[in-house]
């Protein structure tokens, strides 16, 4: 009974760290960025979904990024699906290539994630200029890279505390 609770416990502790991160990404997504500055912002609410879906599979999935991603296409003003279909292929495709990205070390699993995120940024491309939107590509060639290297970053600090408490 007592393991059940402890189980129990620790999901609700793992989705209020969730939650609180996806907070986070989207309070930061909601500043006002201009110039280089919102050039070179990569996608914070993707990048921490990206993360929780390849450590957290069982949690954080396709729906949550459909979710997430209608909810930026709201924020963003843009046709309604584009940041979702986006999300839901770069969270399939880091749940796909799982157990592939869990066995390199951090730096190639940047590599994986920056072409995840490129391929990400086609698909919202490609969508937004279907509807008309004239294509923004060297946003492509320049968030995608950020992203990577944030994404090396958060994925570093997220494997820390884990390491202290399995003693290595």
């Amino acid at each position: 009974m007592s393991v059940q609770r402890s189980v129990a416990h620790e999901s609700q502790a793992g989705w209020g760290v969730i939650l609180a991160s996806l907070a986070l990404a989207l309070a930061l997504k909601l500043l006002p960025w201009s110039g280089w500055a919102l050039t070179l912002r990569p996608d914070f609410l993707l990048i921490i979904l990206l993360i929780w879906a390849q450590q957290r599979p069982s949690l954080v999935g396709m729906a949550l990024a459909w979710l997430l991603g209608l909810l930026a296409d709201i924020q963003d003003g843009v046709v309604l699906g584009q940041y979702a279909l986006g999300y839901v292929v770069g969270v399939y495709l880091v749940q796909y290539l799982q157990r592939r990205l869990m066995q390199f070390a951090l730096h190639f699993q940047a590599m994986h994630v920056f072409v995840i995120l490129l391929l990400v940024e086609v698909v919202t491309l490609v969508v937004g200029w279907i509807s008309g939107k004239s294509p923004q590509i060297h946003m492509i060639f320049v968030a995608a890279p950020v992203g990577a290297v944030l994404w090396y970053g958060l994925a570093y600090l997220s494997r820390m505390p884990a390491a202290g408490k399995h003693g290595g």
